[in-house]
């Protein structure tokens, strides 16, 4: 009984990444991109970061995002993958990156949570 008012909840609250129109893409995909196609950003804490992160990726907390506009605006014609610990930042991450007018923004399936379950590679 209680997975479906959590899963009503979070659903209202935004954290499926449908609600913000962010593609999914898989850790298969991400590893398997030889022509380094995809901006892997990183929208946890510094300390999170700094924990462990995915390998190439560049740390840009979501409190940063707004005013970090202008170095992102780099990246605004290339993919952007956005992750955090579990989803909820990188959701907000995208509505404020959407709202700016970046169009090509992905969602890493599992974000970092999914990332270290499957047992891929981190960087300090």
């Amino acid at each position: 009984m209680i997975k479906p008012i959590v899963f009503g909840f979070l659903s209202l609250i935004g954290l499926s990444s449908q609600a913000s129109n962010m593609i999914e893409l898989s850790q298969a995909e991400i590893l398997n991109d030889k022509s380094h196609s995809y901006i892997l950003i990183d929208v946890r804490s510094p300390e999170e970061f700094a924990d462990g992160h995915v390998p190439t990726a560049i740390n840009i907390p979501l409190n940063e995002i707004s005013t970090s506009l202008e170095q992102l605006n780099t990246f605004i014609d290339k993919n952007i993958v956005l992750y955090c610990r579990s989803g909820y930042r990188a959701n907000k991450a995208s509505g404020i990156l959407t709202e700016n007018g970046f169009s090509m923004i992905h969602h890493l399936e599992g974000d970092m949570l999914g990332w270290i379950k499957s047992g891929l590679a981190v960087e300090k």
